[in-house]
């Protein structure tokens, strides 16, 4: 059975459809035999693919892997649209007869390009005044919705327009709804659309190609990246002897150090890791003591 660093890593897992992120971390704490189980972006029930999931002591490292981009593969189908913006949901608007073509989906594809903000579904987690956006749509009551940053990095055909509906890869920033982008489609053409396949293939770099299958894990399966391995993967910092000390004790960096801007690692001068840090503010925040 894995124990003590052994425990502490990455998992990638492809996600079945019909399961939210949370029956996976369920279940992979029940599999894995320990409750350090958490992840870096959720997938709707609908959607499959990359769930990144963290054990150990990589759960502190959701909010740095949760900022990653995240790239998908999804279809989009016209005439009809939804109150959750995907096939799931009841649908609130239809259009029997609309003229589309590819050449028009092209069209607005390029206007959805370096887009920086969007209004997120109210079927979502997202919390105003305490509550959850989906609760007040399950009251029925009506709530105000901010747009919220977001930006689509790429955005691309990958198929024929077939039965009103075409595939696509799509690269996005954290916080991107896939479903409303889904439905503002829509409504930029005139006509009522909705999200009809989801699949992450791509968070941060971390890929779906070599994901588990939820069914292939247990208590003695190796994670695909340990704490060692991310810790290698980020900039290097080799701090003076004083420090080391220091940093044991959880002191943070400043800009006297270091003036990096993303995470990063800071080693010993005999080359032993000590912490992973990250930005907070004007100085550096240690997330993980490493090789204790």
């Amino acid at each position: 059975m894995l124990s003590g660093d052994n425990m502490d890593g990455i998992f990638l897992i492809d996600k079945p459809a019909g399961m939210t992120s949370f029956d996976v971390i369920r279940k992979l704490r029940s599999q894995l035999k320990t409750k350090e189980v958490g992840h870096a972006g959720t997938l709707d029930p609908m959607a499959t693919g990359l769930l990144v999931v963290l054990v150990g002591k990589t759960t502190k490292l959701s909010d740095l892997l949760m900022a990653e981009t995240k790239t998908y593969q999804g279809s989009i189908t016209f005439g009809f649209s939804t109150d959750t913006f995907d096939k799931t949901g009841k649908i609130v608007e239809t259009l029997s007869e609309f003229d589309l073509s590819e050449s028009k989906i092209d069209e607005t594809i390029k206007q959805f390009l370096g887009r920086i903000s969007q209004v997120p579904p109210i079927y979502s987690a997202i919390k105003i005044q305490g509550k959850k956006l989906y609760q007040y749509a399950r009251e029925d009551k009506s709530v105000e919705i901010d747009e919220r940053p977001m930006n689509i990095h790429s955005f691309e055909r990958t198929s024929n327009l077939n039965n009103h509906t075409f595939q696509f890869d799509i690269e996005v920033s954290k916080g991107t709804y896939i479903r409303s982008i889904a439905h503002d489609f829509g409504v930029s053409m005139g006509i009522p659309s909705h999200l009809s396949a989801l699949r992450r293939t791509q968070s941060g770099h971390y890929s779906l190609a070599t994901a588990y299958k939820l069914g292939e894990i247990d208590e003695f399966t190796s994670p695909n990246f340990s704490l060692d391995d991310y810790a290698r993967s980020l900039d290097k910092l080799v701090v003076d002897d004083y420090l080391v000390p220091l940093i044991r004790n959880g002191v943070r960096l400043d800009e006297r150090q270091t003036c990096l801007e993303g995470p990063f690692t800071a080693y010993s001068k005999d080359n032993k890791p000590i912490a992973i840090f990250k930005k907070d503010g004007k100085n550096y925040k240690p997330l993980i003591q490493l090789g204790e």
